[in-house]
C-alpha cells in the first residue's frame, strides 16, 4: 500500500510543484550606466489576459518581488528605451527564485520609427506608492517639474506657494531616489525641467532608521521621487534667460544640470524684480522660535524683524546641489543663498462679532531686506552589509533689517476710541548650526537591529530696534467715520488731539542657545511577520535671553534710561525624556499594523534676573499612544488608518509675564500658569488606481481634538489702565494666552480623475470640506467659533500634445462662520453669523501656430461676495505672450510677454477667527510688458526637437532612449491592450 501511495505521489508531484506559489525577486539596472531603474514593469505571463493583476513596479533602487501562482511562468521586464527582458522560470527551481541583478540592454530605434502601441495610464500603484506617468500629462515646452506635477490628480498649491499632494504638503523631493535640495522642496520642483521626467512617484517617506531596520516606526513625510528618462543620467542640460520690460522690470537667470552615473551637479542663479522668488522663504527668526522644530519654545524675536513677504519684491538667489556616489559612501549636499528686498503696503481691517460693533484698522508701509545662507550635507557610509552610518551637518546664517511706518485706530459703536502712529527700525542677525550622527547595525538574526545616535547644535540671535510712537484716546463725542480718510488724515487725527502720549525706545537683543539630544533603539523579531522595538530619547535645550529696552530722545539722539517694564534677562533650560515600546506586524505585504506607547517627561526651568529675580520650575508628563494600520486588498488600492496623541508645551513667549508694547494699541503679556495641551488625531486615507480605465480615486480625512488648547484672552479697555507700570490707553486690546477646551479641527478631501478620450483630456473632480471649532475669551467671556469651508475643484487638462496644451479650472467655495457666546447668568446664547462666497475661473492655453511660432495666455477671474461689504471683490488677471523658437533644435527663444493686461491685479485675503473676521489688502505688481530671450541646452543622445517640446509625442511609444516613461510590451501590460490614438 505504501508503494502505491508513493508512486501516486511521485506522479502527481510535478503538477503540484508547478501549481505551488513561486516568489521571484531581483534588482533591475541599466547595462549602459549601471544605475538602478525604478518604475520598470515586472509582469508574469504578459501575453495572457488580466496581466494587471500579475504586475509590479520596481522600487527606488530597482528592486522587485513578485509571486507567481501560474502552472507555467514567463517573467517579462520592460522599460522605455530598453529591450524587454524575458525569463522562463523552471518550476523545479524551488519556491524562491532570486534572479540577482538583471541588466537591461538599451534599445536604439530612430525617431521616425516610433510606433504607438497603447495609451498611457495616468497612474498606477505599487504598495503605498502612487506613480504618475509623465507621458499621460502634456505640458508646454518650458514647463518645470512643478508645472507637470500640478497637472496630476490631487496636486494643488497653498497660499504660500508650497506644493500639496492629496491635501498634505510635500516635505521632501528625490530625483532617482536621491535627495534634491533637501531644505526646499518647492525649489527642487521649480529647478528640474518637465521634459526630463519619466514618472513621478508620490509616497509617504519613512525615516532612515525604518528603511534600514525594516521596523516601521510610523513616522511619515509626504515625498515625491522624480524618475528621470533614460539618458538623463549621462547628460548636461539647462537654460539661460534674460528679459527687460516697462517700468524697469527685469528678470535674468541661469540653471545647469550636469549628470553622470556617479555624480550629479545642479547650479542655478537668478535675479528679478517681478516677484518671482523661485523658492520657499524660510522664517528669518527660525533660530529663536523653535530651532529646527526640535525642543521648541524658542525666543520671540518678532519685534526685531521686518517682514519681507508680499508687496513688490526684488530677489537675488543662487543655489548648488551635489549628489555623489563612491565605493561605500554616498554624498548629498546643497547650498542656497537668497536676498529679498521688499516694498510692502498692507491694510488690515478686523470686524468683531462681539458686543459694541468693534472695528480695528491697521495700515503699514514697510521696506525690508533679508539675506540668508543655508547649507547642508548628508553623508551615508556603508562599510558592510550590517552597518550604516549617517552624518548630517547643517548651518543657516541670516540677516534682516528694514523700517516701517504704521497707523492704527480702534472704533466702538461707530466712534473712534483711539489711534496711533508708529515708526520702527529693526536689524537682526541669526545663525543656527547643527550636526546629526547615527550608527545603525544589523545582527545575524534577521530583524534584530540596533540604532544609536544623537545631535548637537548651537544658535544665536542679535539685533537692535528703535520705536517712535504717538498714541492716545480721542474725543469720546466724536462721530467721524474713517471712510475715505487718507493715511495723512488718520495721522493728523492721531496727533491733533489733546490727549496723546509718546513712546520712544531703543532695544537690543541677544539670545545664544545650545541643544543636544540622543537616541537609542533596539528591535527584536518575535516571528517572521512581527517585531518589537524599544527606544529611549533624551534632549536638552538651553537658551539665554537678553532683551533691553531704553527710553530714547529722538531729537537729541540720547539714551535716557533702561525701561524695566519692557526689558528682561533670563536663562531657560529644558530637558525631555521619552521611552517608547513599539510593535510591528506585517502579513504578506497585504496588511501592516504599527502600535506604540510612549511616556514623556519634560522639565522646564526659567530663571529671571531682571527686572525681578524669579526662579520658575515647570514639569509636564504625558502618555502618548499611536496606532497605524494599512491594508492593501489589491495591488491597485490601499487603505490607511492612524490614531495618535501628541502634546505641546507652552513657549517662553507664552509663559513669560513680560509686557510687549511694540504696538501700543495691541498689548501682549504671557501667562506663567499655562498647561501643556494634548491633541488626539484620527486620520483615514484611501487610494484606488485603475490603469486599464485611467481612473484614480483618492480620499483623505482627519480630525484633531485638543484638550487645554492654548487660546487667546482679549480685553478691550474702556478706560486708560496701568499695566506693569505702563499706561495702556482706552480702546486698546490687551491679550494673554489661556488654556481652553473644545478645540476641534477636521478636514475631508477627495479627488476623482478620469480620461475623456474623445477630446484627449483628463478631468479632475475634487472637493474639500474643513470644519473648525475654536474657543477664545473676550472680556472674561468664553466664545466658540464654528467655521465651515466647502469647495470644489473642477479642472480639465488637455493631453492633445505639447503643441496644443490647455487647462480649464473652476473653483467655487463657500465659507461661513458662526460665533456663539453663552451668558453665564441668564443662560441665553448670542450668535453672530459671517458668510463669504468665492469663485475662481482660470484658463491656460499654449499653442504652436507654425514651425517655431507660438502663443500662450493664462487668465483668472475672481469673484467674491459676503456679509461684509469689503468681501465684494470682482477682478480679472490676464497674462499673454507671443514668441518664436529657432536654431537647429529650436533651443533658442525670443518672447514678448504682457503681465496683467487689464491692470486689475490685487491681493485680497479674508479669514475668520473666533470673535472677528479679518480682511487684508496688499500692494501688488501691476501691468508691465517684457521682451526676453532664452537658450536651452541638452546633450542627451539621439536628441531632436522633441527635447525642446516642439513635437507631439504620443505615450507608450517605442522610441529612442529618453523618449518617455516605462511602457508595457505590445499587446498587454498594466494599462491593458489598446490601439493607437
Amino acid at each position: 500500500m505504501r508503494r502505491v501511495v508513493g508512486w501516486i505521489g511521485l506522479l502527481l508531484w510535478p503538477a503540484a510543484a508547478a501549481a505551488a506559489p513561486i516568489t521571484i525577486k531581483g534588482k533591475v539596472i541599466g547595462s549602459d550606466d549601471g544605475k538602478p531603474i525604478p518604475g520598470a514593469y515586472v509582469m508574469i505571463n504578459p501575453a495572457e489576459p488580466d496581466v494587471a493583476k500579475r504586475t509590479v513596479l520596481t522600487g527606488l533602487e530597482g528592486e522587485f518581488t513578485i509571486v507567481s501562482r501560474e502552472k507555467s511562468t514567463t517573467l517579462s521586464i520592460s522599460f522605455i528605451g530598453y529591450k524587454d527582458y524575458l525569463k522562463t522560470i523552471d518550476p523545479s527551481a524551488g519556491r524562491t527564485v532570486d534572479l540577482g541583478t538583471v541588466r537591461m540592454v538599451p534599445e536604439a530605434i530612430t525617431t521616425n520609427e516610433v510606433k504607438v502601441t497603447a495609451q498611457a495610464p495616468m497612474a498606477t500603484m505599487r504598495g503605498d506608492t502612487l506613480q504618475y506617468n509623465a507621458a499621460a500629462f502634456k505640458t508646454n515646452p518650458d514647463a518645470s517639474s512643478e508645472d507637470l506635477l500640478k497637472k496630476m490628480p490631487g496636486v494643488t498649491t497653498d497660499d504660500n506657494g508650497a506644493v500639496e499632494v492629496h491635501g498634505q504638503t510635500v516635505g521632501k523631493v528625490y530625483v532617482d531616489g536621491k535627495e534634491y535640495f533637501a531644505d526646499d522642496p518647492a525649489l527642487a520642483l521649480k529647478t528640474l525641467p518637465a521634459d526630463v521626467v519619466a514618472s513621478m512617484q508620490v509616497f509617504d517617506d519613512k525615516s532612515d532608521e525604518s528603511k534600514f531596520s525594516g521596523f516601521d516606526d510610523g513616522e511619515r513625510i509626504k515625498a515625491i521621487n522624480i524618475v528621470t528618462k533614460s539618458g538623463v543620467s549621462s547628460s548636461a542640460f539647462g537654460k539661460v534667460y534674460a528679459g527687460y520690460g516697462t517700468d524697469n522690470r527685469y528678470s535674468v537667470g541661469a540653471a545647469a544640470n550636469i549628470f553622470n552615473p556617479t555624480h550629479r551637479w545642479t547650479i542655478l542663479a537668478a535675479r528679478n524684480n517681478v516677484n518671482n522668488q523661485g523658492f520657499t522663504l524660510n522664517d528669518i527668526a527660525s533660530a529663536m522660535t523653535g530651532r529646527r522644530g526640535g525642543m521648541g519654545g524658542g525666543i520671540d524675536a518678532s519685534q526685531f524683524t521686518t517682514g519681507v513677504r508680499g508687496g513688490i519684491q526684488t530677489t537675488t538667489m543662487a543655489g548648488l546641489n551635489y549628489q555623489g556616489e563612491f565605493s561605500k559612501v554616498k554624498l548629498n549636499g546643497s547650498y542656497f543663498f537668497n536676498n529679498v528686498n521688499a516694498d510692502i503696503w498692507r491694510a488690515i481691517t478686523q470686524n468683531y462679532n462681539t458686543e459694541g460693533n468693534r472695528q480695528y484698522y491697521d495700515t503699514t508701509a514697510t521696506r525690508g531686506y533679508n539675506y540668508q545662507h543655508r547649507a547642508n550635507l548628508r553623508i551615508e557610509w556603508n562599510p558592510n552589509e550590517t552597518n550604516r552610518i549617517f552624518f548630517r551637518p547643517r548651518v543657516t546664517y541670516s540677516t534682516n533689517h528694514g523700517h516701517s511706518a504704521n497707523l492704527t485706530s480702534t472704533w466702538l459703536n461707530a466712534m473712534e476710541t483711539n489711534t496711533a502712529a508708529n515708526r520702527y527700525a529693526t536689524k537682526l542677525g541669526t545663525y543656527d548650526a547643527s550636526a546629526n550622527l547615527f550608527w545603525m547595525h544589523r545582527f545575524g538574526k534577521a530583524g534584530r537591529t540596533l540604532s544609536v545616535g544623537g545631535s548637537v547644535g548651537g544658535s544665536n540671535g542679535w539685533g537692535d530696534r528703535s520705536q517712535q510712537s504717538e498714541y492716545g484716546s480721542l474725543d469720546e463725542t466724536g462721530d467721524e467715520s474713517t471712510d475715505g480718510l487718507s493715511l495723512l488724515d488718520l495721522y493728523t487725527k492721531a496727533t491733533g488731539d489733546l490727549t496723546y502720549s509718546t513712546l520712544n525706545q531703543i532695544g537690543t537683543l541677544g539670545t545664544p542657545g545650545f541643544d543636544a539630544s540622543g537616541r537609542v533603539s533596539y528591535a527584536e523579531p518575535l516571528s517572521p511577520s512581527s517585531r518589537l522595538q524599544f527606544s529611549y530619547r533624551i534632549g536638552y535645550d538651553k537658551t539665554d535671553s537678553k532683551i533691553l529696552s531704553y527710553d530714547w530722545d529722538p531729537l537729541l539722539n540720547e539714551i535716557l534710561e533702561l525701561d524695566p517694564t519692557t526689558s528682561n534677562l533670563f536663562n531657560r533650560d529644558q530637558t525631555r525624556h521619552a521611552g517608547t515600546v513599539g510593535y510591528n506586524w506585517v502579513k504578506k505585504d497585504k496588511m501592516t499594523l504599527n502600535a506604540s506607547l510612549s511616556y514623556q517627561y519634560t522639565t522646564l526651568n526659567d530663571d529671571e534676573t531682571y527686572p525681578q529675580t524669579m526662579d520658575n520650575r515647570y514639569h509636564f508628563d504625558a502618555w502618548l499612544p499611536r496606532v497605524r494600520f494599512e491594508w492593501k486588498p489589491t495591488k491597485m488600492q490601499s487603505f490607511q488608518f492612524e490614531y495618535r496623541r501628541s502634546t505641546s508645551t507652552p513657549t517662553v513667549n507664552q509663559l513669560q509675564d513680560v509686557l510687549d508694547i511694540s504696538n501700543p494699541l495691541q498689548v501682549y503679556y504671557g501667562n506663567p500658569g499655562l498647561k501643556q495641551s494634548y491633541t488626539d488625531r484620527l486620520q483615514l486615507s484611501y487610494n484606488l488606481a485603475n490603469p486599464e480605465k485611467s481612473t484614480n480615486l483618492h480620499l483623505f480625512a482627519f480630525a484633531n481634538l485638543t484638550q487645554d488648547y492654548i487660546a487667546t484672552h482679549r480685553r478691550y479697555l474702556t478706560a486708560d489702565e496701568e499695566i506693569k507700570g505702563i499706561t495702556v490707553v482706552r480702546g486698546a486690546q490687551v491679550s494673554t494666552p489661556v488654556n481652553l477646551n473644545g478645540y476641534v479641527n477636521a478636514n475631508l478631501f477627495g479627488i476623482y480623475s478620469f480620461r475623456i478620450q474623445p477630446i484627449r483630456s483628463n478631468m479632475n473632480i475634487g472637493f474639500r470640506y474643513q470644519f473648525a471649532k475654536t474657543p477664545s475669551m473676550e472680556d472674561h467671556e468664553k466664545y466658540l467659533s464654528y467655521s465651515n469651508r466647502m469647495g470644489l475643484n473642477l479642472s480639465l487638462t488637455s493631453n492633445i500634445s505639447e503643441n496644443v496644451d490647455f487647462t480649464l479650472a473652476y473653483r467655487p467655495s463657500l465659507n461661513f462662520t458662526t460665533s456663539k457666546l453663552k451668558d453665564r447668568t441668564s443662560g441665553t446664547t448670542d450668535r453672530t453669523f459671517d458668510r463669504y462666497i468665492g469663485s475662481d475661473l482660470a484658463a491656460f492655453l499654449n499653442v504652436f501656430l507654425w514651425k517655431g511660432l507660438f502663443i500662450n495666455a493664462d487668465a483668472t477671474w475672481r469673484n467674491s461676495v459676503g456679509t461684509q461689504s469689503s468681501y465684494t471683490q470682482h477682478y480679472a488677471l490676464l497674462n499673454a505672450a507671443i514668441g518664436y523658437k529657432f536654431l537647429k533644435y529650436r533651443q533658442a527663444e525670443v518672447r514678448l510677454s504682457a503681465y496683467d493686461l487689464l491692470n486689475q491685479n490685487r491681493s485680497f485675503w479674508q479669514s475668520s477667527n473666533a470673535t472677528y473676521t479679518q480682511t487684508t489688502l496688499t500692494r501688488t505688481l501691476k501691468r508691465y510688458f517684457m521682451l526676453s530671450f532664452t537658450y536651452k541646452f541638452d546633450t542627451r543622445k539621439n536628441r531632436s526637437a522633441e527635447n525642446y517640446g516642439t513635437n507631439d509625442r504620443s505615450s507608450w511609444q517605442r522610441g529612442p532612449r529618453g523618449g518617455g516613461p516605462a511602457g508595457p510590451p505590445p499587446g498587454g501590460g498594466p494599462g491593458g491592450p489598446g490601439g493607437p490614438r
